[in-house]
């Protein structure tokens, strides 16, 4: 069984439907922000399931995904004429902040540490959905009006 719980059922079905979207409605930018995201979520379902997460101390392989996705969005941000790429590396941002303060705090109680870093995956999400939304405007309007 590849997952415990229906949050992450939910977590999958939300990834794959924000990314669905960004790919049908999105241009070069969504489309790098999807292999990010999808990269990012599927390797960290690699390696929890590999070694297992107690969110009871740092966890070494997910803090290394999630600074090489930290990497790529501000990579993404800074090449991109787009807005959302911005706010999907300020919330993951967050996300890396979680596990410094666990670095910092190891008493940190495990519910918070794992809900705090994952709970930021949602709202990169919704940039991304939203950022492709934003896009359609953008390539009707280059669209050759003609007649």
């Amino acid at each position: 069984m590849i997952f415990h719980t229906i949050w992450a059922y939910l977590y999958y079905i939300f990834l794959f439907a924000c990314c669905g979207y960004a790919i049908f409605r999105g241009a070069r930018s969504e489309y790098f922000g999807v292999m990010i995201m999808i990269l990012g979520s599927l390797s960290t379902l690699v390696v929890a399931r590999s070694f297992g997460t107690s969110w009871a101390r740092l966890e070494v392989g997910i803090f290394a995904i999630d600074i090489v996705a930290l990497l790529a969005l501000i990579s993404l941000s800074l090449k991109s004429d787009r807005f959302w790429p911005i706010w999907a590396t300020a919330f993951h941002l967050l996300a890396v902040t979680i596990h410094a303060a666990m670095m910092v705090a190891p008493q940190i109680n495990p519910w918070a540490f794992g809900t705090g870093a994952v709970f930021w995956a949602y709202p990169m999400l919704l940039a991304l959905a939203i950022g492709s939304r934003e896009n359609q405007p953008l390539l009707t309007e280059r669209k050759i009006k003609s007649g």
